[in-house]
């Protein structure tokens, strides 16, 4: 029988890079408005290997980008593990995000279709993306494997309008 994967607001991962550095990541909230999914502040900083984590420094850290994903599925497939808690989540009421609704999205090059919101608050139609809202992180659930690349190299594997 698999063992129950329990995961708390404040819990801090961590990512090892190709045994080589390692990066980490806290669990700040739940959006409710995006499929009940976890919401992740990812950390800039790379410590060695060897390095002991310290929840205190690694939360001083600045936020590299922040993004929902499923936890326990990235814990079952040993791409990160629990390091630590630690009660400061950072500001978690001003968190936005964004997305865009095509279908089927092979050929596109540019979206009409672009929404923005904040954790657990309504989805807003904003048409074309402007300049106001680049800066956003993207909005979808992102699997295990492509939180792990966008903390390695700064890119989700297969977003296109990123």
């Amino acid at each position: 029988m698999a063992k129950r994967i329990v995961t708390k607001i404040g819990n801090i991962f961590c990512v090892e890079i190709d045994k080589q550095y390692k990066k980490f990541f806290q669990y700040v909230a739940n959006d409710m408005s995006m499929l009940n999914s976890s919401v992740i502040r990812a950390f800039k900083r790379k410590y060695t290997i060897e390095w002991k984590p310290n929840m205190d420094v690694i939360v001083d850290d600045d936020v590299e980008f922040y993004a929902h994903t499923i936890l326990s599925v990235g814990i079952h497939n040993n791409t990160w593990y629990k390091a630590g808690t630690h009660k400061d989540v950072g500001d978690t009421t001003n968190i936005m995000f964004r997305y865009y609704s095509e279908g089927n999205t092979s050929h596109m090059t540019k979206s009409y279709r672009w929404y923005i919101w904040r954790i657990n608050q309504e989805h807003i139609k904003i048409g074309e993306m402007t300049d106001e809202y680049k800066h956003l992180d993207i909005g979808p659930v992102f699997p295990y494997f492509d939180i792990k690349n966008k903390i390695k190299t700064g890119k989700y594997i297969y977003h296109i309008l990123e």
